[in-house]
């Protein structure tokens, strides 16, 4: 600002300091206020990842359940045994039973 034509007045610490502590509480107060909205949005975003997340894992939880079932009949157990894996029925002589006394 120019001030040739006018003379400088002194401005007093006190009106500073009161000019300070509105603009401080202006400020808190504006952080008071817009904190919850960001602090809401963020807890939206973190809840709908790990809503995902559950569902991502309910589907994996589905898929499992369904290959426990399918492992339950012991013809497909047998099946995968003998034709994927490659093991073969015992002998006559090679089954031991044991009786419990």
């Amino acid at each position: 600002m120019f001030t040739f034509a006018r003379d400088k007045e002194r401005v007093s610490p006190l009106l500073v300091f009161k000019y300070a502590l509105a603009l401080c509480f202006t400020i808190m107060a504006m952080i008071v206020y817009i904190y919850p909205s960001i602090r809401a949005t963020s807890l939206m975003y973190e809840y709908s990842m790990e809503y995902r997340k559950l569902n991502d894992i309910r589907e994996i939880n589905k898929g499992l359940k369904l290959e426990v079932a399918t492992m339950r009949s012991l013809d497909l157990i047998e099946e995968r045994a003998v034709s994927g894996m490659g093991f073969t029925f015992p002998a006559e002589g090679q089954v031991v039973i044991i009786a419990k006394k």
